[in-house]
């Protein structure tokens, strides 16, 4: 167990069969809400943190949250312990956050789950999945879209505007061949109607992974549900960090912090249920 100024650290395990993957849990000393929010990862090989180069945005809502008196869990990602490929969303995500949710309970009655990018899009189906284990749900970048398109949408923002349409075609379909499941349609949207616990959805508009193109689809789609808000920040990238002027991959090894608007809005949003 480790301790920091306003909360204390301690390491448990989230198991899912035979997998068992390490977790931190961060409880407030002086709890504002007895919740514990579940942070659920983008793509990728990940850990407990969400570390990108020197960030570490996971780390960071945890602690910003802590000091707001609010607990969370969060856990290495399974294809970061295992170092395996994977062949479906339950594989990579699915599963192992539905076992850190039933975790989460062994520490509160009171759960929310808070995904980023790929997590944040998977979230409603979990949700839907865990049956009532949830009190609402926090989503950070989360594409509306399939991901065929968003990742094409992404490869035309970073390759050079010379780049040849077959050389283009070539990197989907490497993405294909190593990762099937992103780019099968995951009906995000129709799960999201379905849900009717409290949902966050938070975007940054300099965001060129998951563009404002997937926020303003996520309003028109849920527009009219009153479980559901909506919260965007101009000058914030994909790991919702501050910047200027076009977001690019360099701006990812510049070390920063989640912003602590956003922390405040999240922990609004579970401090208000």
């Amino acid at each position: 167990m480790q301790a920091g100024g306003a909360f204390k650290e301690t390491a448990d395990t989230v198991a899912t069969g035979d997998i068992r993957l390490p977790a931190i849990i961060t409880t407030p000393k002086t709890p504002r809400n007895t919740a514990i929010v579940v942070m659920v990862h983008g793509s990728g090989a990940l850990d407990h943190d969400e570390t990108v180069y020197s960030n570490k945005p996971f780390r960071d809502i945890a602690e910003g949250l802590a000091k707001a008196g609010i607990g969370t869990l969060r856990y290495d990602k399974r294809t970061f312990v295992y170092r395996q490929p994977v062949k479906s969303m339950d594989e990579e995500t699915i599963s192992d956050a539905l076992s850190a949710i039933s975790l989460a309970h062994k520490y509160s009655p009171h759960v929310y789950l808070l995904g980023h990018s790929l997590g944040a899009m998977l979230a409603p189906e979990i949700a839907c999945r865990a049956k009532g284990q949830l009190e609402g749900i926090i989503m950070m970048a989360a594409p509306a879209r399939d991901l065929e398109e968003v990742v094409r949408e992404q490869f035309d923002y970073l390759l050079p505007s010379g780049a040849s349409s077959s050389y283009k075609e070539q990197q989907i379909e490497n993405l294909r061949q190593r990762s099937p499941h992103y780019l099968q349609p995951q009906g995000q949207l129709e799960r999201a109607r379905q849900t009717d616990i409290p949902m966050l959805i938070l975007q940054g508009e300099r965001d060129y992974q998951v563009t404002m193109t997937d926020f303003r689809l996520w309003q028109q789609s849920l527009q009219g549900h009153h479980n559901v808000s909506f919260r965007s920040y101009p000058t914030l990238n994909h790991i919702f960090m501050e910047g200027e002027g076009k977001s690019t991959p360099l701006e990812y090894q510049m070390q920063g912090h989640v912003a602590e608007y956003v922390l405040k809005d999240i922990a609004d949003f579970i401090l208000c249920y």
